[in-house]
């Protein structure tokens, strides 16, 4: 049957740690597929990572206070300085 979904929590990954553990996070993904994976960003900094590096469909568990970041950041509205504006979400008909 395998796996719906895996929730990966922040915390020793991108929260409360020196280094953000990113190998953790591509060791994941080597085994799963990225719609099967959610993964905890507590902060807008952590967010603002996982969809520069994955894409806007990443899987992402935010609180509920940063819901409109995380969807303006996704539409290309709203970002840091190394996604504002560069944010792509188009897609062709039918897809």
């Amino acid at each position: 049957m395998g796996v719906e979904r895996m929730m990966v929590e922040s915390e020793g990954i991108t929260e409360n740690v020196k280094q953000w553990r990113t190998d953790v996070i591509q060791a994941i993904l080597r085994e799963l597929p990225m719609e099967k994976v959610m993964f905890e960003a507590a902060e807008p900094k952590a967010f603002n990572w996982y969809v520069r590096e994955f894409g806007v469909d990443v899987n992402l568990f935010v609180d509920h206070s940063q819901i409109v970041q995380l969807g303006c950041l996704r539409s290309g509205i709203w970002g840091m300085a190394d996604t504002f504006g560069k944010i792509v979400t188009y897609r062709p008909e039918g897809k």
